[in-house]
């Protein structure tokens, strides 16, 4: 394992308490810490606090993450601002945004949910038709505003 200004690199990885910058290895188990960025092939992640994870395998536990990546990822009891995945599984978490192939929801309110399959009872404030429509709004809004601008500035010569 080699460990310098806060990071740590390694097959195998067990982080418990403390804070680090970033933390890589195959294999990768977080408890009660903080960690700016997280990556490895399996990365499991229990009441830690995290800015940006990825890997293949991605579990959270009684955490909290701004960004999650990965091909398969589960939150249990936790809260990620943005989670993309090929595979997710909320249960009893929180998420703004969600993206993903197959989702698998319980009792896990979210802001935005973009899936080709979801699976579960969805709450969701911006489902993908709600998100395409809101987008659709604020380029109309945008536009508007830049013709307004535009006349009441006058030509330019």
């Amino acid at each position: 394992m080699t460990e310098s200004e806060g990071r740590l690199s390694a097959d195998v990885i067990h982080q418990e308490g403390g804070i680090v910058e970033q933390v890589s290895g195959d294999e990768v188990h977080v408890s009660q810490s903080g960690v700016r960025s997280i990556s490895g092939e399996q990365l499991s992640v229990w009441q830690s606090g995290v800015w940006h994870a990825e890997a293949q395998d991605i579990e959270l536990q009684q955490s909290a993450v701004v960004g999650v990546r990965g091909e398969s990822v589960s939150l249990e009891s936790s809260a990620s601002a943005v989670s993309i995945a090929e595979y997710g599984e909320l249960s009893n978490s929180r998420a703004g945004i969600v993206i993903g192939g197959e989702l698998n929801l319980s009792n896990s309110p979210s802001l935005i949910v973009l899936a080709r399959q979801v699976n579960g009872n969805v709450e969701t404030v911006l489902d993908t038709r709600g998100a395409l429509l809101a987008g659709v709004a604020a380029g109309v809004i945008s536009g508007v505003f830049y013709l307004l601008t535009s006349m009441l500035r006058g030509p330019r010569d």
